[in-house]
């Protein structure tokens, strides 16, 4: 809260100096970079006020609401405002304010003698486009949720936490200051969890709040590590200032920039939610609220790029060997999580598998951009997982609509979604094409079809655009079976005032993937010149995609039933390799180690009750002898110590 009160000083400063400055004479002119001053923060502090009042005065659902959509509109607006100011700039805008600082040495190297903390705010083309994808999605799943989340439990505190959500992940993308990067960050990460446990009371909810909490705590943690690591070499928190003495620090070692990589992925990568780090989305996907899920998987993979493309200097200046790993690592999580949803059969936990292998290849092709000096397409990773995240939100909104009519979680008993609620289920089929071509411009810039990571990352799209559409067609054709099958009519699509939002975001998604096959774009990210790639290659990997949705369709057509009972085996042998898996975990791990706490937890009691009844009689023994004369005291010891004495000599004890 300082810090708001601090930048909202800054603000006020700013905008006060702003109307009281001259104005040119004669007509309308109006230049928007000079409103960055006040633009910027104003991005930081509605959603921010938005909170404030939502925990302060709002109690009813529609008012709160109303004022969570009233912060991120401003922050929207405002966020339109800077890309406007900054459209014809190639340099970012930046502004520091000094947070808190303390002297904690006075000697040795200087990076140490003084703590500080900065809040600093850095807006460039990338900031901007990640911060309209985030206030855009949230918006929208904030409007269908206003009509298709009225018997939620809680509506004041959900949207609360929006607002709280929205702050956290403003201030994560505009901060190049660690220290304020990893708070904005824990904020947004623990009103993740509130969100995906909102439904309190309810015990599937609760179990799994419990991964939610502590799968992404642990990677936050390795991303806290990685920071400690690297202030406690160089005394930087800052990258502007941090990433040119990397190599040139006095001590510097390469081993130490690869441990601060690597827990620094790690870190990034549970909240890219990268497989097999993805378990908190999918085993919430079902038992969160359908807006919680979807502003999560949505915002989530663009925060977490994000930081990722800012950190990856860092990466690069480690060695060879550990981008190359790092690069590995995000194919083997392209191909492993789409793979995964082949077995899955229930439609909002199959769709965040096909949504990791998205960010998983994006992930790959943003390390690979930075593995050689001469590459540029790093950015092309980071557009192809903004294409994305639209198409992830519109799937858990379309399918958690489609799972609620049809009263069933399993696909095999799902059917005639298409006929009997289109809307929803072409949202899903938009969702699939956008999942399966927002990769391709990526791929086509970057990956050479015929190397070794161009043939992996060609399985993963293969595996995504397959995996997507057999969503649609597992819901949307074959027959309805059992549940509401014995009376059909109930099955109906959303409320109408509900339909259009979730076709917004499919639309949205679909520009981006089509902005992401031109150069131009690329280049208004990160002001570089990209040159295009040659046609040979854009058709290439879009054929990869058709042949994936080709398989899809021609598979469910020939027989749903089939297909479907193919994935049931595979499910079952996989469910039998995690059940011995979790069997021996249990009998060789979970039981020694709950039996070791069991018994501690008895002893520690008993070894307590012992120690106190030692103390008190050796302060009984202690009281006595205060109490005794020292004279005959003295008398009794020394002939206790001759006796002691005549015993141990020798001749006495053989």
């Amino acid at each position: 809260m300082g810090a708001a009160h601090l930048v909202a000083g800054h603000l006020v400063a700013a905008a006060s100096g702003a109307a009281s400055s001259p104005r040119p004479s004669g007509g309308f002119h109006f230049d928007p970079a000079t409103t960055l001053g006040w633009a910027v923060p104003l991005i930081l502090i509605a959603p921010l006020s938005a909170f404030v009042v939502a925990v302060s005065s709002v109690r009813t659902r529609r008012a709160s609401a109303n004022t969570a959509m009233l912060g991120t509109l401003l922050a929207l607006a405002a966020t339109l405002l800077v890309g406007w100011g900054l459209a014809k700039r190639t340099a970012p805008f930046n502004v520091s304010y000094v947070y808190f600082t303390s002297n904690v040495a006075f000697s040795g190297p200087t990076n140490f003698q003084n703590f500080e903390i900065d809040i600093t705010l850095h807006v460039d083309h990338v900031t901007v486009v990640a911060l309209a994808v985030v206030e855009v999605c949230v918006l929208l799943v904030l409007m269908w949720h206003r009509v298709m989340g009225r018997n939620e439990p809680g509506p004041a505190r959900f949207q609360a936490l929006v607002s709280l959500f929205l702050f956290g992940c403003v201030g994560t993308l505009v901060s190049t200051d660690l220290a304020e990067l990893f708070t904005f960050w824990s904020v947004a990460g623990g009103a993740t969890y509130l969100l995906l446990a909102h439904r309190w009371g309810v015990d599937a909810a609760a179990r799994g709040g419990r991964i939610a909490l502590a799968l992404p705590f642990l990677t936050d943690l390795f991303l806290l590590c990685g920071i400690a690591v690297l202030y406690s070499r160089y005394g930087r928190q800052n990258l502007t200032d941090l990433v040119p003495i990397l190599h040139t620090t006095a001590g510097w070692t390469v081993r130490q920039l690869i441990v601060a990589s690597v827990l620094l992925f790690v870190g990034v990568a549970g909240r890219l939610a990268l497989w097999p780090v993805h378990s908190w989305v999918t085993g919430t996907a079902t038992t969160a609220p359908p807006a919680a899920s979807a502003i999560v998987q949505a915002v989530w993979p663009v925060l977490a790029i994000t930081v990722l493309y800012r950190l990856l200097p860092i990466f690069a200046a480690s060695n060879a060997q550990t981008m190359r790993d790092l690069v590995i690592a995000c194919g083997v999580a392209a191909v492993a999580a789409p793979l995964t949803s082949l077995v899955g059969m229930e439609p909002r936990r199959v769709l965040p598998l096909v949504g990791s292998g998205v960010s998983a290849v994006g992930a790959a092709i943003t390390i690979h951009g930075f593995q050689y000096p001469r590459l540029t397409f790093a950015v092309a990773g980071l557009a192809c997982i903004y294409a994305a995240a639209p198409a992830r939100a519109a799937g858990v909104l379309a399918a958690s609509a489609i799972t609620s009519s049809m009263r069933s979680e399993d696909m095999r008993e799902m059917g005639e979604a298409w006929r009997r609620m289109r809307a929803s289920a072409a949202v899903l089929l938009g969702v699939s094409l956008a999942l399966g071509l927002s990769t391709v411009g990526a791929l086509s810039v970057a990956v050479d079809s015929r190397s070794r990571f161009g043939v992996a990352l060609g399985e993963a799209l293969f595996l995504i655009a397959l995996g997507s559409l057999r969503v649609f067609m597992g819901v949307g054709t074959g027959p309805l079976r059992r549940r509401r099958a014995f009376d059909p009519d109930r099955v109906r699509d959303a409320p109408a005032p509900s339909l259009g939002w979730p076709y917004w975001l499919v639309l949205l998604a679909l520009v981006l993937a089509a902005a992401s096959l031109v150069s131009a774009w690329l280049g208004f990210l990160d002001g570089r010149t990209h040159s295009a790639s040659n046609i040979a290659a854009y058709i290439t990997w879009l054929g990869v995609a058709v042949v994936g949705f080709a398989v899809a369709a021609a598979a469910f057509v020939r027989s749903k039933d089939g297909a479907l009972t193919a994935s049931g085996w595979l499910a079952a042998a996989t469910g039998r390799v995690t059940g011995v898996t979790s069997s021996l975990l249990d009998r060789f791990i979970f039981e020694p180690s709950a039996g070791i706490v069991e018994h501690t937890e008895r002893w520690l009691p008993a070894g307590d009750s012992a120690l106190g009844r030692m103390s008190l009689l050796s302060g009984r023994l202690a009281a006595a002898a205060a109490r005794t004369p020292a004279t005959p005291a003295l008398i009794v010891m020394a002939a206790l110590l001759a006796l002691l004495i005549g015993l141990l000599s020798p001749g006495v004890l053989r």
